[in-house]
């Protein structure tokens, strides 16, 4: 049989706690897999000093995959702590694999996002968790905006669920981006969460379709900046738990890694 090795692959961040939360997910996927994982990073973690890490540098996916070459694997699995098939999953990866050489098989299983619904049912609990209760206000689906149209396709079909699931009008729940790029070809990303925050009604909540802290997503971050910068002064808001915080998160991941397991 192939000697395989496993690895749970975020984007990165220089925010320690996001290393650390993804330190603390793999090693959970791994006990409900029965098999080691390793935690790794697109980018950016490795510039995290090791002793805000516990004294462990972050690693990074092709330092990873190169010490698997050379440790005599035969495959690298990837699990993506990754919503949809954006570029860093769908480009930067394999480029990345190739670049680290050393003959593996690669194998990448699906992102979070499918067609069983189970990242829709973690935002709906985040969303309960928020305090949600229906009709008390508006409620702003917010991802990160992105340069893929696929990503901002996951981001409108979690909304469409969301609003199915829910019974909720366009109205009470709206989609938006944090960011986008500028000029007409990155439109789709629209509504951004600055212009969505100024309609927003009643006890508003931003349900936050990031997964770990950062920069972005933790409690000071751009999110809350932009709400605190944009909100009408008598609209009350609050941010939902991150998807990396739903206890429902490590059983997706192992079902996820089940539909590529050797």
């Amino acid at each position: 049989m192939t000697k395989f090795r496993i690895v749970l692959a975020d984007n990165g961040s220089l925010e320690p706690g996001s290393t650390l939360k993804l330190r603390s997910l793999a090693a959970e996927l791994g006990r409900l897999i029965g098999h080691e994982v390793r935690p790794v990073s697109m980018m950016h973690s490795g510039k995290v000093a090791p002793e805000l890490l516990g004294g462990k540098p972050a690693v990074l996916f092709k330092q990873e995959a190169k010490a698997a070459a050379e440790d005599g694997a035969g495959e690298l699995i990837v699990v993506p702590l990754f919503l949809g098939p954006g570029r860093t999953l769908t480009e930067t990866l394999p480029e990345q694999f190739r670049e680290a050489g050393g003959g593996l098989r690669l194998r990448v299983a699906p992102p979070l996002y499918g067609a069983d619904g189970a990242l829709r049912r973690i935002l709906a609990e985040n969303l309960l968790a928020a305090g949600w209760k229906r009709g008390a206000g508006s409620v702003l689906l917010c991802d990160h905006g992105s340069p893929s149209r696929e990503m901002t396709a996951v981001r409108d079909a979690l909304a469409a669920e969301l609003k199915a699931e829910l019974k909720l009008t366009r109205e009470e729940l709206t989609a938006c981006s944090m960011e986008r790029r500028p000029g007409a070809d990155y439109d789709f990303n629209e509504p951004s969460l600055a212009s969505a925050i100024e309609k927003a009604r009643g006890d508003a909540i931003v349900l936050m379709q990031f997964l770990l802290p950062g920069r972005h997503a933790g409690p000071d971050g751009d999110v809350s900046r932009i709400c605190r910068e944009h909100a009408p002064k008598c609209l009350s808001w609050k941010l939902s738990p991150l998807i990396g915080e739903s206890p429902l998160l490590p059983a997706l991941l192992a079902e996820r890694f089940g539909q590529v397991a050797p």
